[in-house]
């Protein structure tokens, strides 16, 4: 089995959660799966492309297949919907279905990610979907001596600041700042201001927001009538970061892109104690019995002002990931997916499920 991400650089995300973690898991196993070489390509039963679909790769796809190869596309992102009509995901979505028509089965990440698949497929293709794995430390991700000093130093920083007023409750926000993609990041955070003010009025609060974007920070966050903080994005200082809050808010803008999206962020912050205020995109539907969804002002009253509820909230949520969201887990998800693609493309019935 070969796996084609669309890097092999842990620093992006995507290609660590979809291939690179779940990978390395399997491997420890002695799974018979690798990282795609393409001096061993005829010796594979079957190559998985995540979030990779570009000419080149179609046409290595077909020479794949053509050798007897089963053909896989693994996508975790909505790349179709282009709701400003931008040249890059015109281009985008057009090798995308042509990718979709040269492969013989679909992963996708999401329920509702696979209802746009088999919308794009027209129903003829087999999907299959596999979630997201918690990541209880981001490997790989490595730095030079500067940079290390540097994050540990805005860490430092960070916890004085949170330190500084003991009164206040920790709210959180983390990710990525946008992408072409309409409107999700950062900017989605304009959901909940008025509710974040107006409950900081009743009981002192702060905000501080994890990603890649001062400047956009500055823009839109600073203005708040809420005490904030920006901290730069940094694999080793992350989740050190993320454990110093009580709160994480994960707003969504609704539209087809973040309807796709994974539970990561969600699970990730029920993993590190904290409880979670976020929009009601499908994937966090599940977890709907332990933290608070779609109720902005309520939600947040509630979780700031019954610490004890709070606690009850993060703990059910554990449990929901320890069962269900662990990289062992999701890649026990893998590992029965590849036993049946190996059974297909050997033209073999999988066996019964006993």
């Amino acid at each position: 089995m070969g796996w084609r991400p669309s890097s092999a650089d842990p620093r992006i995300a995507s290609a660590r959660i979809r291939c690179l973690n779940p990978l390395r898991e399997l491997v420890r196993r002695g799974y018979p799966v690798e990282l795609f070489d393409a001096t061993r390509s005829g010796m594979y039963a079957a190559v998985v492309y995540s979030k990779l679909y570009d000419s080149t790769v179609q046409s290595e796809a077909r020479r794949l297949r053509a050798n007897g190869t089963r053909v896989v596309l693994d996508l975790c992102d909505n790349h179709f919907y282009n709701p400003e009509g931008l040249e890059s995901l015109r281009w985008a979505a057009t090798e995308l279905r042509r990718m979709i028509d040269l492969a013989d089965e679909l992963v996708a990440s999401t329920d509702a990610m696979a209802l746009v698949l088999d919308d794009e497929a027209g129903g003829t293709k087999p999907i299959t979907v596999i979630g997201d794995a918690l990541e209880p430390g981001i490997d790989g991700v490595s730095a030079g001596a500067w940079e290390r000093w540097r994050a540990r130093r805005r860490l430092r920083r960070l916890r004085q600041w949170l330190d500084a007023d003991a009164e206040r409750v920790r709210l959180v926000w983390f990710g990525a700042h946008g992408g072409p993609s309409g409107a999700h990041g950062m900017a989605d955070l304009e959901i909940l201001r008025p509710a974040v003010e107006s409950l900081h009025r009743e009981r002192p609060l702060s905000l501080t927001v994890i990603s890649n974007a001062a400047a956009t920070f500055g823009r839109l966050i600073r203005p708040w009538a809420v005490p904030t903080h920006y901290l730069h994005w940094n694999a080793e200082t992350f989740l050190d970061a993320l454990r110093m809050h009580t709160i994480a808010v994960i707003p969504a803008s609704e539209n087809p892109f973040t309807r796709c999206k994974t539970n990561n962020r969600l699970v990730t912050a029920l993993a590190a104690g904290l409880a979670v205020v976020a929009s009601g995109i499908p994937s966090y539907r599940p977890f709907e019995a332990c933290c608070v969804l779609e109720n902005w002002s309520g939600g947040l009253r509630r979780y700031v002002l019954e610490p004890e509820q709070r606690e009850r909230d993060v703990a059910a949520g554990q449990r929901l990931v320890r069962r269900d969201w662990t990289l062992a887990r999701i890649a026990d998800h893998w590992q029965r997916y590849f036993d049946g693609l190996r059974a297909r493309a050997a033209g073999v019935r999988p066996p019964a499920a006993g």
